[in-house]
This record gives C-alpha cells, sequence and structure tokens, in this order.
C-alpha cells in the first residue's frame, strides 16, 4: 500500500518520485524549521531550502483560491513586522494552505519566538482547526495585540529584549526611583527605633548594620543609572547593550533595599526575641556544666577518669562523630602513618573542649554553633510542645470541622495519661494542631480568645524558640548572607562594565567594518566605471574605425592597411566585450557577498573587477591607436586619389 499523501484536486503525481516536486511533502515538512525561514535570510520569493513562499506577495499568490481574508492576514502580518511565508502540509488526511506568521515577541526578562498558523483547506477553502494554533479571529488578534520586536535591531544591538536605549533609560530610573523610596522608608522605620532599653539598643545595632547595606544598595542603583545614561549620551541612543548591561544591578539593589527594609522592621521584635531566648541559652549551659560535674562525681566514686570516650556516651553522639571527637581529643595516627597529638585535657571542660573541636571542623560548607545553642533549641522545642499540647487540651471541645472528632480523642488520651508513652503520638497530634495554624485551617488563632493564658504561653514560647534561631543567624547567617549579597552585587557591577565595553568595542569593530565596507564598494564602483567608460570609448573607436574603413576604395594603394587596421581594431574591441562580460559577473558575486556578508570575498570580487578594468582600459587604448592609424591611413588614400584625379 502507498504511504504518499493524495494529489490535491487539479494536480497529476509523476510517475518518478525523482521528478517529484519539491514543494510537496518533503519541503513542507522541512519548512517548518527551516533556519533560512526563520532567521529571515529569504525576505520575499521561494525559499530554496525548504520551497517555503516567504513574503506577504509570495504568500498570497500560494494562499490564491482560499478565502479572501487568507491573504489579507498575511498582508496586514507583514505590515506589523511580523515573518510571514504560506506553504502546503500534509496533516495525515487531507491537504491544508497554511499560512505561518512568526515573530520575536517581549515577554518579562528577553524576548521569545512566537509562531501562529492558520489553514485552510486546500480543495474546499474551509478553515481547519486542527492544523492551525487557534481560531482566524484570535490568530489575528493576537498579530494586531503583540508588538513584534525587529531581529535585525536585536542582532545590532539597536534594542535589547526589545526595548531601545532611551526605553532602559526610562525603565531604570523609575527602578531606581522605587529603590529610593524603599530606602526613604527604610530611614524612617530607622529612626523610629528607640535605643534607650538593651532590647531597644540591640534592635538599634541591628537596624544599623541592614540600613548601611541598603545605602550601599542604593549607591549601586544609581551608579547603574548614571552609568546606562552616560552610554545614552555616548551613543545618541543608537545601542542598548550598553544600557542593558546594568539592569541586574539595578535589580539587585532594589531586592536587597527591600530586604533591609523588612529586617529594620523586625528589629525591635528579633531583639525581644532574642531577650526571651536569652534565659533560655543560658539554662542550657548551666544544665550542661551541671550535667559534666555530675558525671565527674559518678566517675570519681567509681574510681574512674574522665575520657573522651565517655563523654560521647554521655551526650549521645554518633558512632562517626563520636570517633572524630576522640581523634581530636587524644590525638590519632592516620592512614599514612602520621601521628597527630592530641588537642585535649581532661582536667578542663569538656563542654569548652567540645565546641572547640566543632569549631575547628567548620569550613565552607558546614556551619558551627556552640553546644549550648542546640541544648538551648531543644528546651525551647520542648517548651513550645508543651504550651501547644496545654492550648489545645484548653479549647478541644470548641473545636470544629474536619478532624475535630480525632482532636478530642486525643486530648481525652492525652487527659488521662498525660506524661505516659503510649500517648506519645496524641500528644504530637495535639501540639502540631495548635503550632501550625496553617494545617488547622486557622482554628487555633479564631479559639485564642477562649483560652487567653494559654494563647499567651504558646506565643511566648515560640518567641523564645524563634529567638535562639535568631542568635544563631546573628553567629553566621547573617554575616554570610550580607557577604552574598554585596558578593552579587559587585558581580552585577563587573557585569555592567564588562557589557558596556562589550558593546563599545562591537561598536568600534562594527564601524571599522563599516569604514572597510565603504571602501570596497567605492572601490568597486570606481572599477565598474572604468569598464564602463572603456566600453563606451571603445565602441566609438570601433565606429569611427569602420567609417574609416568604408572612405577609402578597393583599388586605393593603403586600402589593405585601412582594413587590415579595422579587423584589428575590431578584434581589440573583442578583448574589450570580453572584460566587460568578467566585470558583468564579478559584479554579481560580488553583490552576492555583499548580501551574505563576507567582506574578504567581496573585495576579492573587487580585485577581479579592478584587473577587468584594467583589461578594457588596455583594449581600449589598442582601438585608440588602431583606430589612429586607420584614420591616417583613409585620410592618405583619399588624398592619393585626389592627385590622382586631377592628373
Amino acid at each position: 500500500m502507498s504511504t504518499q499523501p493524495p494529489t490535491p484536486a487539479g494536480h497529476t503525481r509523476p510517475q518518478s518520485s525523482m521528478t517529484e516536486p519539491r514543494n510537496d511533502t518533503v519541503g513542507t515538512k522541512t519548512a517548518q524549521s527551516c533556519p533560512a525561514c526563520k532567521d529571515g535570510r529569504i525576505r520575499e520569493g521561494i525559499c530554496g531550502r525548504c520551497c517555503a513562499s516567504v513574503g506577504a506577495r509570495a504568500a498570497a499568490a500560494v494562499l490564491a483560491g482560499m478565502p479572501r481574508n487568507a491573504a489579507t492576514l498575511v498582508v496586514e502580518a507583514e505590515a506589523l513586522g511580523w515573518d510571514v511565508r504560506a506553504e502546503r502540509r500534509w496533516t495525515g488526511r487531507l491537504w491544508v494552505r497554511a499560512a505561518v506568521i512568526s515573530g520575536l515577541v517581549m515577554v518579562r526578562a528577553g524576548v521569545e519566538e512566537t509562531e501562529h498558523v492558520c489553514a485552510w483547506n486546500e480543495a474546499t477553502g474551509k478553515f481547519v482547526t486542527s492544523a492551525s494554533t487557534g481560531g482566524f479571529k484570535a490568530v489575528r488578534e493576537d498579530v494586531k495585540a503583540v508588538r513584534v520586536v525587529s531581529r535585525e535591531q536585536e542582532a545590532t544591538g539597536g534594542t535589547v529584549w526589545g526595548r531601545d536605549a532611551a526605553e532602559w533609560v526610562r525603565q531604570m530610573d523609575e527602578a531606581a526611583a522605587k529603590v529610593r523610596a524603599a530606602l526613604s522608608d527604610a530611614r524612617d522605620a530607622f529612626n523610629a527605633l528607640d535605643g534607650s532599653t538593651p532590647a531597644g539598643a540591640r534592635a538599634v545595632e541591628l537596624g544599623s548594620a541592614a540600613y548601611a547595606e541598603a545605602k550601599m544598595a542604593e549607591r549601586s542603583a544609581i551608579d547603574a543609572v548614571k552609568a546606562a545614561q552616560a552610554w545614552l549620551a555616548e551613543t545618541n541612543g543608537e545601542d542598548a547593550r550598553g544600557c542593558a548591561s546594568w539592569r541586574r544591578s539595578i535589580v539587585l539593589a532594589g531586592q536587597h533595599v527591600a530586604e533591609a527594609g523588612e529586617v529594620i522592621a523586625d528589629a525591635a521584635a528579633r531583639a525581644e526575641r532574642e531577650a526571651l531566648a536569652a534565659p533560655v541559652i543560658e539554662e542550657a549551659q548551666e544544665r550542661m556544666v551541671a550535667q559534666e560535674v555530675q558525671w565527674r562525681a559518678q566517675l570519681a566514686d567509681a574510681g574512674r577518669e574522665p575520657s573522651a570516650r565517655g563523654y560521647a556516651g554521655l551526650i549521645v553522639m554518633f558512632e562517626g562523630s563520636s570517633r572524630a571527637w576522640c581523634a581530636w581529643f587524644d590525638g590519632h595516627t592516620d592512614y599514612d602513618g602520621v601521628a597527630h597529638a592530641g588537642h585535649g585535657d581532661p582536667s578542663l571542660s569538656f563542654v569548652a573542649q567540645y565546641d572547640a573541636w566543632a569549631k575547628s571542623k567548620r569550613s565552607s560548607r558546614s556551619v558551627y554553633y556552640p553546644s549550648r545553642y542546640t541544648s538551648a533549641a531543644l528546651i525551647a522545642g520542648d517548651r513550645v510542645d508543651a504550651a501547644a499540647v496545654a492550648f489545645t487540651l484548653a479549647v478541644a471541645d470548641r473545636v470544629e470541622g474536619r478532624g475535630a472528632e480525632n482532636l478530642r480523642k486525643a486530648a481525652a488520651a492525652v487527659r488521662m495519661n498525660p506524661r505516659g508513652f503510649g500517648t506519645g503520638n496524641d500528644r504530637k497530634h495535639l501540639a502540631d494542631w495548635a503550632k501550625y495554624p496553617h494545617n488547622s485551617y486557622g482554628e487555633p488563632t479564631r479559639l485564642a480568645e477562649h483560652a487567653v493564658t494559654e494563647w499567651a504561653a504558646l506565643e511566648t514560647a515560640q518567641a523564645a524558640y524563634n529567638g535562639v534561631r535568631d542568635f544563631e543567624k546573628a553567629l553566621h547567617w547573617d554575616a554570610h548572607y550580607a557577604r552574598e549579597r554585596a558578593e552579587a552585587r559587585a558581580k552585577a557591577d563587573r557585569a555592567g562594565l564588562a557589557g558596556r565595553d562589550q558593546a563599545r568595542a562591537e561598536r568600534a569593530a562594527s564601524g571599522r567594518t563599516a569604514a572597510a565596507w565603504e571602501a570596497a564598494v567605492e572601490r568597486l564602483t570606481k572599477a565598474r566605471m572604468r569598464v564602463h567608460a572603456a566600453g563606451v570609448l571603445a565602441t566609438g573607436d570601433v565606429e569611427r574605425a569602420q567609417a574609416c574603413g568604408d572612405r577609402v576604395q578597393k583599388g586605393d594603394a593603403l586600402a589593405e592597411d585601412v582594413w587590415s587596421a579595422v579587423r584589428s581594431c575590431e578584434e581589440a574591441y573583442d578583448d574589450v566585450s570580453r572584460a566587460k562580460r568578467d566585470a558583468s559577473h564579478y559584479e554579481e558575486s560580488a553583490e552576492t557577498y555583499r548580501a551574505a556578508g563576507g567582506l574578504s570575498d567581496f573585495v576579492a570580487e573587487c580585485a577581479r573587477m579592478e584587473e577587468a578594468a584594467a583589461r578594457a582600459e588596455a583594449g581600449r587604448e589598442e582601438t585608440l591607436a588602431l583606430y589612429g592609424c586607420a584614420f591616417a591611413d583613409a585620410a592618405q588614400a583619399e588624398e592619393d586619389r585626389r592627385e590622382d584625379v586631377l592628373r
């Protein structure tokens, strides 16, 4: 069975597939991804690679016989700057004639290729929705509503992401104004902080660091705008690359100023959380010290000495960490046979030495926190769970909606056995319901008024737990993130400078290339004019030489000399004609290379054209000389003939 599509009405299929027209199955399939069509190298006519009809007039010719709005669509689209082409497609069951409208359109962060397809049944002229990207009206509205980006402007830097230099500077000015407004709000929030209390002093300390970072970010944005404005003035708005390269700097500045404003706004609350967490951290330290004292006393009563291995068992370390801790404390010999001395002393505090060991392991991929913070987080977490369970027990009878019955069952079990092992999951269920209101459909917040004391205790416990985390952030992450933000801004500034310098270099290179093209075109034009002038003059020489040949008669003594000179002049003119034909060929090749952007090939054709001009001028010099000989001999023959008549 043949797998070829049926032949459309009014067409006959050739017997041999070798002679089948390319504008059939193979050509139309490749037309959808043809580089020549997509890159716009074919502006009008038939594409030599995919056989698609490119351009409004050629596409309208292919769509002849289809509804009138088909040709109207492609004409309107091309007038709006879209790339249009028409092609025949086989859909699997019928032939259609498709109008393909493609182009670059602006998106939030760049440009993207968009393609619209409208297809009509080739036999009936009806619109085929299954072979189209949308309805005809929808496609037409999309084509009219979206502003298409010029590919040539994007390629040459006249626009970046569809925006020219003036548009970039305008948008940057607006973004910088927002950054300044955000900095003003952050300044007002910082000035409103009260540093008269210890918590207020801590809030001022946190806010001052954030405000200093916000000022640096705002300065980065202002510098970026000034650089973009300077580039706009330097290029007279002809190149947008030097403006667009500063976009990242302004975006980061806006983000960092906004983050600094949030930190300043939260500074007072964070200081209060840290104040609530400080007693918990002190309690954790005291517990750890008391635990070690009690452990040492038990070892002394048993007549044993404290050791790193024993302390690892006391605080329940994992096996791998325990081995590393003991090796650091007691010393060890590595796999290469190198001995490493120990750093520990059993007579000193194991708590402090454990923290020193943990600090020695700190690297770019691991963060060190003193053990008291880990213990304090565990203590604060237990208190949050206890407060959450107490609150849930207080309001369990008022809970409604999904899961209320299971919650009451868990509450009843916990009331009967508050500390039992068997009710651990029930206590966790009650605590999670209160700790995560977003998972409880907001009921804990709505029921807070029915257990004010328990709710306040829960909020206090959660604030203390968050305060411990804030202390941990102050140890490492605050400085770490501030350093990352500063590095990101510096990197964006370097990228802006690099983009500006690269655009400047490309403009200089394009200027040199343009000058080279101008010189080459002028060189070709002069050579073409030399060939033309030589041809015109040689033609005149031959005509005048032939006239001289007509002036002599067969019986004249110099007749053969004149006619020989005329023949030689005509032969010399043949050389000029060959040079003219070669020059015409060289000119066509040069125009092809010029369209393709091949400067070196164009210059080579210029050299060939100059050589043809030299040959044409040499031939013209020869025709001129031979015409002179023919003229002199013809004049002498006429003189001799008159003398013979007089005699």
